[in-house]
Parts: structure tokens; sequence; C-alpha cells
């Protein structure tokens, strides 16, 4: 008989310079879903702030296990069901989402009892729901249903963890993250958003549904900073403009993803109004042949023009950039070098491309000229927390060694321009 606790545990990720930033924001949504639209008891251990040893009290009351899966830990995640399919009860179920199982169903199905792909709120309390009954679907792999009105998938319930325990910070403050739209309109070809590119192509939280949820974390948690997880915040320019009205004034401090072909000065002045000052940008290269290659869609002017006037009002601009995609030549970094040092950014991340399953790289190596990718996951890491990256792929004229120097190059480049992104203590 399936128990009616359900425990969702976050795998550690120990490469990270920090691994304790925040609890993951993609189960808690799914395990508040559960909680509140399932008969069951939820709880929600993180590995990376707590010891594996604190599952062992669950063991005797637990037969549904949940995780998220992503691809440069996904070794770390097989090793825990592992262990605990060992001395779990004998009808545990092990059920697993995230970008690695949406990106590789199949070979994940292997290890664990059910995969969801897609987004997992609906699918998940549907999937628990029939195991409570005692049913058990045939289905390995089940497409998740996305929620077309996100006010509808509910807010994170954060009595499911102990905020104290994480460091996330902004402006120096104690800050958590939210998330208020699901999606990106763009297909860069090194991203592996594009697996969610089936559903509607954004999807976004009414303006009152977001401010209601900051005004509660800040009346209930005392937060007054946060970032905004958002791929890009500002696209919706009616619901920004709302947001901010209502914000106004209550000396917030937020931080977001932006893009350069999505600012000006309408957007700036409520990215201010509401709390706004720090901004980070995909840049990504400063030769516009490789933002071609990669699809990214925007022009070199565009970040000259956005990060000057970005600049001009205030905001805080951290820039991050590829090395590498297949294409690079010294000449086109020699052209991003000259950028960085011409827009002065405040602070940079350098990742090395890593083709990542989900991507277009991954699916179609040979389309770009990739001749070898190393399966071993566990590599795939854009920085590692002493600065070091993973190298996973090889071209026809770029080996392992060459992708290294090359991401070395830029590094060393830019070096006397801006401190790295990951030493910024006021901003994690």
């Amino acid at each position: 008989m399936i128990n009616k606790t359900v425990l969702f545990i976050k795998t550690p990720v120990p490469m990270l310079k920090d691994d304790r930033l925040e609890p993951d924001m993609g189960m808690l949504y799914c395990a508040s879903y559960v909680k509140k639209h399932c008969n069951v008891d939820v709880v929600y251990v993180d590995l990376s702030v707590d010891d594996k040893s604190v599952l062992m009290k669950y063991l005797d009351n637990c037969s549904i296990y949940c995780f998220s899966s992503f691809t440069a830990n996904y070794h770390l995640t097989k090793q825990i069901v592992e262990e605990l399919r060992k001395v779990a009860l004998s009808d545990s179920v092990f059920i697993v989402g995230g970008h690695h199982a949406t990106a590789l169903p199949n070979e994940v199905s292997n290890d664990f009892d059910y995969v969801i792909t897609g987004e997992g709120e609906l699918a998940e309390a549907e999937l628990i729901s029939l195991l409570i009954e005692g049913k058990k679907p045939e289905t390995k792999i089940i497409k998740g249903k996305c929620i077309e009105n996100l006010d509808d998938a509910g807010w994170i319930d954060y009595t499911l963890v102990d905020l104290d325990k994480y460091t996330r910070k902004v402006k120096g403050q104690k800050s958590i993250s939210i998330l208020t739209s699901r999606g990106c309109p763009y297909r860069c070809e090194f991203c592996n958003s594009t697996l969610m590119r089936e559903y509607k192509t954004v999807r976004f939280r009414s303006a009152k549904d977001v401010v209601s949820e900051i005004l509660y974390l800040y009346h209930n948690y005392n937060y007054t900073s946060f970032r905004i997880q958002d791929d890009i915040f500002s696209i919706n320019r009616k619901r920004l403009t709302e947001i901010a009205n209502s914000l106004e004034g209550y000396n917030f401090s937020f931080r977001c993803f932006a893009r350069v072909d999505n600012i000006d000065e309408e957007i700036l002045l409520d990215f201010k109004r509401m709390g706004i000052f720090h901004l980070s940008f995909g840049v990504e290269s400063g030769s516009q042949k490789i933002l071609n290659l990669m699809n990214k869609g925007t022009k070199v002017e565009d970040i000259r023009h956005s990060i000057k006037l970005a600049k001009e009002y205030g905001m805080k601009c951290r820039v991050y950039l590829i090395a590498g995609y297949p294409g690079e030549t010294i000449e086109t970094l020699d052209e991003t070098i000259s950028l960085i040092k011409e827009v002065k950014p405040d602070d940079v991340s350098v990742y090395p491309l890593i083709p990542y399953p989900g991507t277009p790289l991954f699916a179609n190596p040979s389309k770009y000229g990739i001749v070898n990718i190393d399966k071993d996951f566990s590599k795939y890491y854009q920085i590692y927390g002493d600065k070091q990256s993973g190298y996973v792929f090889e071209t026809n004229d770029m080996d392992l060694d060459k992708l290294k120097f090359f991401r070395d190059y830029l590094v060393k480049g830019i070096a006397d321009v801006c401190p790295w992104a990951i030493d910024d203590e006021e901003n994690r």
C-alpha cells in the first residue's frame, strides 16, 4: 500500500562556489502544488543544506520520492536514488522531472519509475493522486501539461523550507527569487529553454498576482530584496508598468535578466520606479558573425546602446559571455574583447560553450561541425567555484585544448576591465 508521505529531494551541486544560494524553485512549485491539490503529506529535503542522513527518518513513512534533474549533477541524483532503493519501502515509487529528464526521457527512464517531461505541476499531482489510490500507470514517460493561466499555479509554500539556511543576496541584503513568467520567445541554438517550445511561447502571471506575492514575502518574511528569475522580465511592457506603479515607493531592490534589444528609456524608468538596479545581459559575443551563428537575434550595436543607456540610468550591468562557439576564431574573440573594453560592464562571467542535452547543438551536432561530444555529464559545468569550467565537445578545427585556450584567451583579454560576477558578494 502506497504511503501518503511524498518526499521531494533536491540533489546538491557541490562544484559550485556556493550551493546554498536558494532552494530549487521549480521543485518547490511542484511540491507546493501537490501539497495543495493532493491528499498527501509533503516534505522537501534540500541536500545542499542538509545531510543525507535527514532522509533516513522518513523511510518508514514515505513511498513516493520526487526528484528534479539537472545535467551536471545527474550522476549524483542517480546515486541517491540507488541508495534509497536499497532501504526504502518495497512499494516505493521514484519520480523525476526537470531539464535533463525532459531532454533525455528514454535514458533517464532506466533510472526512475516515472519520468515527467516539460512542466511538472499538473502531471505530478495527477500521477501522485493515482498512486495514492493504488493505481500505477503503465506509461513510464509522461508528458507534462502546462498551466495556461500562471496565476492558477499558486505561490511557493515556503513553510516547506527553512529560508534561514540560504545565502542569496541582492544589494547586500538577504534576498529571495521570484518567477513572474515562464518561457522565452527566442531560439538561441545553445540554450535548452528550447525544450519548452511546444508550450505557448511565453506565459505571464498578472501584475496583481506578482505584486501580491512580493508584498506577502515582505510582510511575512521581511524580504526587501529580490531576484527576478524570468528569462526576460521586461518583455511585457504593459505588465511591467503596472508592477512599477504598484511597487513605487516601497524602496525594494531587484535584480533581473534583460536582453540587449529590449531596453529603452521607458523600460529603464519603470525599472527604477520599482527598484530594479541590477541587470544581467546575455551578451554572449562581441562578434556579429558569432551572434548570427548562435541565432541570438541581436546586433553588436544593441549591446553598445543598451549597456550605455542602462548605465546612464544608474544600473549595474553584468554580462555573460560564451567562448568557443563553432566558428570561433582569435579574430572573433578579439572583437568580443574590444567590445567589453568599450562598454565596461560592472562584472562578467565567461563560459565555454557546452552543448547541453535539449539544445539543437546536442541533437544535431554535425550541423554545427561538432565531431565529438563527451557524454560524461558530470563535466557539464559552465563555471566551477574556482572559476574553471568543463570542456566537453570538439569540432573539426577545435579540439578540447583549443576550446580551453579560447576561453582562457577571452578571460585574460578582459581581466583588467571588470571583476568576475562570481566574486560579487553583494549580488549573489
